[in-house]
């Protein structure tokens, strides 16, 4: 490949990560006040192995702690592979506010707001 293909590969690639956090993830979602999202990142950076492989894992830890799950979703972002960067993979899950305290004391985290896209952005 000559350098002039790879200098143009490089600048669309990084045309398209800048437009990955100009939409919230939350665009069509129906939150109400009695509703809260949480979220879980995969794990604290890369080289660390997942707490949860899959949504489904992530999401059988709220259910046993009997808390419903209103509605969920599984957010991937491109992210550099060396071992001090974050992990481009996080959990998402609506619930019911009155259930927000244990989510919270089992590890997940608020997210804060409906414009936030993901732990890149904050």
């Amino acid at each position: 490949m000559n350098l002039s293909k790879q200098i143009l590969l490089y600048v669309v690639f990084a045309l398209s990560l800048t437009n990955i956090s100009c939409e919230s993830i939350f665009l069509n979602e129906q939150s109400t006040d009695d509703t809260q999202w949480i979220k879980h990142v995969a794990a604290a950076e890369q080289c660390i192995p997942y707490e949860f492989e899959t949504i489904e894992d992530a999401l059988k830890e709220l259910s046993q702690a009997n808390i419903e799950v209103l509605s969920s979703k599984k957010v991937e972002f491109p992210v550099c592979l060396a071992c001090f960067c974050p992990v481009g993979l996080e959990y998402y899950a609506l619930i019911a506010q009155k259930q927000l305290p244990i989510a919270v004391e089992i590890g997940w985290t608020v997210v804060s707001d409906s414009t936030e896209t993901h732990s890149m952005t904050q």
